[in-house]
């Protein structure tokens, strides 16, 4: 009778193996990181994006329900309805149309905002009442954080571009008519350049 003999790996056969496991192991596992580092990536720069264009889209909500209204601010003085630039601390402040009244509030659908850049945020900044009879409270909404640059131009009718408004050419007025656009470049963190250009609605003088 023939004796069955049953052969085992040997030790040096057992190192190799587990060698060999331990390499694609290492390799499968810096794939895997890697591949959730980039998703990871990739979602953060997709939310940052998504952030700034609702930014734009609030915006765009206010430049292009703007209206030829001026205010009275604190001290009884007149306002014009739309500043920008270096006329204000706000890069923007302008009268909207348009604001919500879902409680059915006897008040002006108009509404006095502005847009702030401080220390690489954007706030926008709305007041409670249009006209200041005294004292005239504000709130004040952070809408983006980390911005790093940000330019914006003024566009007559004919197509000039200005960095303030009521243009610099042209003699200052209470009743000054709307720019017909507002070109906003803005650079963020993470996002890199993005330049948008808001059409103002047409507007008489006065309102």
């Amino acid at each position: 009778m023939t004796r069955n003999r049953q052969k085992g790996f040997t030790l040096l056969e057992l190192l190799i193996a587990l060698s060999i496991f331990v390499v694609l192991s290492t390799m499968a596992y810096q794939g895997l990181s890697n591949l959730l580092l980039t998703r990871d990536i990739l979602e953060e720069k997709a939310r940052e994006l998504h952030e700034l264009q609702m930014v734009f889209m609030v915006m765009g909500n206010d430049l292009q329900q703007a209206v030829a209204r001026t205010v009275v601010v604190e001290g009884g003085k007149q306002e014009s309805a739309f500043l920008g630039g270096e006329q204000s601390n706000r890069w923007v402040i302008l009268t909207r149309a348009g604001r919500p009244n879902p409680m059915g509030d006897s008040r002006s659908e108009l509404q006095r905002v502005a847009w702030l850049f401080e220390e690489g945020a954007l706030i926008r900044r709305s007041w409670k009442q249009l006209d200041a009879m005294g004292s005239n409270p504000y709130q004040d909404e952070t809408m983006v954080k980390g911005i790093l640059n940000l330019e914006v131009l003024f566009w007559d009718e004919g197509g000039g571009r200005f960095p303030t408004w009521p243009k610099e050419t042209s003699k200052v007025s209470l009743q000054d008519v709307l720019p017909r656009g507002v070109e906003v470049a803005i650079e963020k963190r993470g996002v890199g350049h993005l330049r948008r250009l808001f059409e103002l609605p047409p507007a008489p003088k006065w309102l």
